[in-house]
């Protein structure tokens, strides 16, 4: 059937089907009817179809087409969903599986003009979002690890390159000493950067275990009053303040930016552990009764140094930054723990106020609606009267739900946080090989063309 369509308002010639509508009744002259609108779009979709099939199958196979235009938009068919994005994304990328038109031809389907991937639906989300982020990639929840891994493995799409934490200014000068702060920078703090720097890591450890268990060994009772025992432990004591002085002092000099290294809390934990010995050596032994009561809380700040071990374990750092970031969390935490423990406490004392049963007053029964809040349950003070125990019960069924609740929002954030590190992990991973497989190329390419001079 062939539709023709009226330019001068007057009607053309028709088909069969113009002047009837669906239940065979003429039409008027100025109504519309719809079934021949919709057979002129199929009539026109199938003479289109039938053309591209005639060249494919004369062997005319049609090109993908060449985007000059930044406007140019390409269609994605993934496992029969449709996906669409612009070429001035895809061509961002050139290392990349989808990045270049050499390697997106292979996919390309002349009948339907579009690009054919028989791949995960799901996890091609996050593919365009990689192109449209400029690198980023994120995990959808409702897909396994290890399904979005070899769906990444596939594009090729890994993360942009980490960028250092120096100020570029630094990098950029010339001097000496910005080359030498930079190296000593990276030696003491990126223990990957260098074999030399991984030993320097080691040797930190080694210290800061020697540090703990000489503070453990002189407090026993076998060596506290022995003046040999006495002077070894103040020398190892001794050697241990000196490594970690130079340490801080060092990090502090190399750091790019002070202001930096002063704010951060892991810094100012390295200064608590060495700062009790020098005070001591100023304050001497024979201070009088306060120095000695003062010398010994300073003592317990050399307790300290046990965290400086968290600066050398990535669960542990990961750990610190979920805290920092839970901050909110962690007072709604502590709010709903305090509320709950004066609400409960007052209660349970007029219930339990005459049973002499140890809840004389209301700050001694929030001291047990607290211990019996967390599950703990010291068991030195414990209700006595029917009432008081039901009650107590219901207190302890009430509160794992009532603190569990806020306790899902760290949860989620540390699961944030959890997959960003490892993310990380598999970026430095994926650049550690590339860089060993260019140097192996030039390894080999040297070779190459040793041999071809040779033989020449």
């Amino acid at each position: 059937a062939v539709v023709s369509t009226q330019s001068t308002g007057e009607s053309a010639a028709a088909t069969p089907f113009e002047n009837e509508d669906h239940d065979g009744v003429p039409a008027g002259r100025g109504s519309r009817n719809p079934l021949i609108k919709s057979r002129s779009i199929e009539v026109g979709m199938l003479s289109k179809l039938d053309g591209q099939v005639l060249h494919f199958l004369n062997g005319e196979i049609q090109k993908p087409p060449h985007h000059n235009s930044h406007a140019d938009r390409i269609i994605f068919n993934v496992s029969g969903k449709r996906f669409e994005t612009t070429f001035e994304c895809l061509n961002g990328f050139p290392d990349t599986l989808l990045g270049t038109e050499e390697e997106r031809k292979q996919f390309y389907d002349p009948v339907r003009d579009e690009y054919f991937l028989n791949r995960n639906q799901v996890a091609f989300d996050s593919v365009l979002y990689y192109y449209q982020s400029n690198g980023q990639i994120y995990r959808p929840a409702n897909i396994p690890e290890k399904v979005f891994s070899r769906e990444i493995e596939y594009y090729r799409l890994f993360p942009s390159k980490p960028t250092d934490t120096i100020p570029a200014s630094s990098v950029r000068q010339n001097g000496f000493w910005k080359r030498f702060q930079l190296l000593l920078w990276l030696f003491l703090e990126k223990p990957q950067s260098s074999s030399g720097a991984r030993i320097w890591a080691s040797l930190n450890i080694i210290i800061i275990l020697i540090s703990v268990c000489n503070l453990i060994s002189e407090s026993m009772p076998v060596y506290r009053h022995n003046p040999s025992a006495e002077r070894i432990f103040f020398s190892i004591d001794a050697c241990c303040v000196s490594y970690f002085t130079i340490d801080i002092l060092l990090r502090f000099c190399s750091s790019p930016s002070k202001k930096k290294f002063l704010k951060e809390v892991l810094n100012w934990f390295d200064l608590l552990a060495v700062l009790p010995f020098y005070v001591e050596l100023l304050l001497g032994e024979n201070s009088g009764t306060d120095g000695m009561m003062a010398l010994r809380v300073l003592r317990l700040f050399r307790i300290t140094r046990v965290l400086k071990l968290i600066r050398h374990s990535q669960q542990m750092m990961l750990m610190l930054l979920v805290l920092r970031n839970c901050f909110s969390e962690l007072g709604i935490l502590f709010c709903t723990w305090l509320m709950g423990a004066l609400v409960f406490g007052t209660i349970m004392h007029y219930i339990e106020v005459d049973a002499n049963s140890g809840f004389d007053s209301v700050l001694y029964a929030c001291w047990w609606a607290a211990v019996t809040m967390t599950t703990v349950g010291y068991g030195d003070m414990t209700p006595q009267t029917n009432i008081g125990k039901a009650f107590g019960s219901m207190i302890l069924f009430i509160s794992m739900i009532y603190i569990a609740l806020p306790m899902t929002l760290i949860v989620s954030k540390f699961n944030t946080a959890l997959e960003d590190w490892k993310q990380q992990e598999r970026t430095q991973i994926y650049y550690k090989k590339r860089a060993n497989e260019q140097n192996q190329s030039m390894i080999s390419g040297g070779i190459d063309e040793e041999h071809a001079s040779e033989d020449a």
